[in-house]
C-alpha cells in the first residue's frame, strides 16, 4: 500500500508541476469537462429546495424500500445544494479546474410539476411551466457561458415526474408475476412502459429547445437508457440488484422500456432540431467491457458476446441505424428496420466505468430474450459484499473492477458507428482519493492512444463527478467527486486541473 501511495503521489506532483518539455497529448480543440446531474446534486442547504415531484423522490422516501435496504437511509434533500450554490460550482469548474465545459441535467419535474398530457401547443405548455425553475436553469446556463465554458444539457437523467411514473404502483402490479408475461392491465402511471411517456417527452424537449436552446451547445435526450431498463426491471434478490424504480423482475417490461427509450430519443432529436438547426444532439450510453469469466469456456465466451450485444449495441443500433430488435434476439427481421428513426444522433456520448465478467449458462433466462443466457458479475452493492467473493484484480472500494483496457475496447465499439464521440462520464468511487489520480491518468492514456490510432474520433472528456452527490440507491456512500460535499478539493482535482490546463498527461 505504501509503495502504491508513493507512486500515486509522484503522479500528482508531476501533473501539478509539469515539465516545460511536456508536449500536448490532445488537440487544442479537445473539450475538458466535469459532469453532474440535477436530482443528485441540486437539493440540500438553505433555503430548502427539495424536488418532491419525481419518481426517485417517491422511491427514496418509501418506508418499505428504506426498511428492506432497497435504498439507503440517506435522503436526497440533504445533498450538496447545487441549486443554491451553482455560481460557486461553476467557478470551481471554470477557474480551479480550467474546464472547457460543464455537463448538467434539467429536472423534468421542476419544469413541469403538473401533468402536460392534455396540453398540445408550446404556448399552452408555457402557461403550465414553472417559471421560477425555468429562470433558474437559464441563470445556470448563462453563468456557465460567462465562465468561458460550453454547456452540455441532459434532458432526462433517470428521474421522471411522479405524474408520469408511480414506481410503487408498478411494483405492486408486476411483483410475483412470470418475468416473461405481458403487462397486466390497469397500470395508470407506468413511466417508460407507456407510449404516452414518449409523447410527453417530445413536448418537454421541444419546450426546452424553444426556451433555452440558444444557451445550449450539446444536448443529450436520455442518460444511460439501458441502465434504466436493466436496473429497474431486471432485479433478482441476492444476484442482480440494481434497485432503480420500480425494482421488479420483468423481461417483457425491460424490453419494452428499451424500445420506448429509443423512440423517445428519436422524438426529442427531431423536436430539438426543429427549433435549433445548429443543435448537436446525441445519446449518452453507459458501456461495460464484458469479458468471459473463463476465457477457455465456450459458454462464457458466447455469454460475453450476448451481454455486449444487449447492453452495449442494442440501443445504439436503434438510435443510429434504425434497427429496432423488438425480441432482442440479435437478428433484424422484417419490420424491425425503421429508416425514419435512423440517424437520430450527431455524436455518441460514452460513459465507462468498469469491466463485467460473464458466466455463460446452458439455457436462456428468458423465453422472450433468447440471447439472455448469461449472468454478469459487474459490481457488489455494499462494502460488506466485498467479502463475497474476492475481487479478481484491481478494484474500487465498492468492488467495481478497474479495467482501462476495456475503455479502449468500448471506444472502438462506439466508434464503429461512424460518429464523433464524447466521453460523457468516467470516474471512480474513492473516498480517500488513493486510486482516482491513477485511474484518471490510465484511462486518459487509453483514450489518447485510441485517438492516435484512429479507432475513435473523441472530441471531449467529462469526469464524473465535480463533487460528491447522491448516488441513487447507494445514497452518499460512494464518493465520486473531485470535491467533497463541502467543496474541499481532493488531490485528484489538482491532477485533473493540470491535465485540462496543459492538454498533457504525465511524461
Amino acid at each position: 500500500m505504501i509503495c502504491c501511495m508513493r507512486s500515486g503521489l509522484a503522479v500528482v506532483l508531476v501533473l501539478i508541476f509539469p515539465s516545460s518539455a511536456v508536449a500536448a497529448d490532445f488537440a487544442r480543440s479537445f473539450v475538458w469537462g466535469t459532469a453532474i446531474s440535477g436530482f443528485q446534486s441540486e437539493m440540500g442547504g438553505r433555503p430548502a429546495n427539495a424536488d418532491r415531484g419525481s419518481d426517485w423522490y417517491v422511491w427514496t422516501h418509501d418506508r418499505e424500500n428504506r426498511r428492506s435496504g432497497v435504498v439507503t437511509r440517506d435522503l436526497p434533500e440533504r445533498g450538496p445544494g447545487h441549486w443554491n450554490q451553482f455560481a460557486r460550482d461553476v467557478g470551481l469548474a471554470a477557474e480551479a479546474l480550467h474546464q472547457d465545459a460543464l455537463r448538467i441535467s434539467i429536472e423534468w419535474s421542476r419544469i413541469f410539476p403538473h401533468s402536460t398530457k392534455r396540453v398540445r401547443g408550446l404556448h399552452d405548455l408555457d402557461r403550465l411551466a414553472n417559471r421560477a425553475a425555468l429562470r433558474h436553469y437559464r441563470a445556470v446556463l448563462r453563468r456557465i457561458r460567462a465562465g468561458g465554458m460550453r454547456t452540455f444539457v441532459t434532458l432526462n437523467h433517470y428521474t421522471l415526474p411522479s405524474w408520469l411514473h408511480d414506481p410503487l404502483e408498478v411494483r405492486r402490479k408486476l411483483s410475483g408475476r412470470d418475468p416473461d408475461a405481458p403487462l397486466p392491465a390497469g397500470i395508470r402511471r407506468g413511466g417508460w412502459l407507456d407510449s404516452d411517456s414518449v409523447v410527453e417527452f417530445r413536448k418537454y424537449a421541444a419546450y426546452l429547445a424553444w426556451k433555452v436552446g440558444r444557451l445550449v451547445d450539446y444536448w443529450a435526450p436520455i442518460n444511460e437508457p439501458v441502465v434504466v431498463a436493466a436496473s429497474g426491471y431486471v432485479n433478482v434478490a441476492g444476484a442482480i440488484e440494481g434497485n432503480f424504480p420500480p425494482g421488479v423482475l420483468s423481461f417483457f417490461a425491460a424490453n419494452r422500456v428499451v424500445r420506448n427509450l429509443a423512440r423517445a430519443n428519436a422524438a426529442a432529436y427531431r423536436a430539438i432540431h426543429r427549433r435549433d438547426r445548429r443543435a448537436r444532439v446525441g445519446p449518452v450510453h453507459n458501456m461495460v467491457a464484458f469479458t468471459p469469466a473463463d476465457p477457455s469456456s465456450q459458454k462464457d465466451r458466447r455469454g460475453a458476446e450476448h451481454a455486449d450485444y444487449l447492453f452495449n449495441r442494442l440501443y445504439l443500433n436503434a438510435v443510429v441505424r434504425g434497427e429496432y430488435d423488438r425480441d432482442a434476439d440479435g437478428l433484424i427481421e422484417a419490420g424491425e428496420r425503421v429508416p425514419r428513426r435512423a440517424g437520430r444522433a450527431d455524436f455518441i456520448g460514452v460513459n465507462y466505468y468498469f469491466r463485467g465478467r460473464v458466466t455463460g449458462l446452458d439455457a436462456p433466462l428468458s423465453r422472450r430474450i433468447q440471447v439472455l443466457d448469461f449472468l454478469p458479475s459487474t459490481f457488489y452493492r455494499t462494502r460488506a459484499d466485498l467479502d463475497r467473493p474476492a475481487c479478481p484484480t484491481t478494484c474500487t472500494e465498492f468492488g467495481t473492477e478497474i479495467y482501462p483496457e476495456g475503455f479502449g475496447e468500448m471506444l472502438r465499439t462506439a466508434g464503429s458507428y461512424g460518429l464523433p464521440l464524447i466521453v460523457t462520464e468516467n470516474g471512480i468511487a474513492d473516498a480517500d482519493d488513493d486510486q482516482r489520480p491513477g485511474y484518471l491518468v490510465d484511462h486518459l492514456r487509453v483514450l489518447r492512444d485510441a485517438v492516435r490510432a484512429g479507432t475513435a474520433r473523441v472530441r471531449g472528456y467529462f469526469h464524473w463527478s465535480l463533487m460528491d452527490n447522491f448516488e441513487w440507491a447507494e445514497g452518499y456512500a460512494p464518493k465520486f467527486g473531485l470535491y467533497d460535499i463541502r467543496r474541499r478539493p481532493r488531490p485528484s482535482a489538482r491532477v485533473y486541473a493540470a491535465i485540462s490546463r496543459t492538454n498533457a498527461l504525465p511524461p
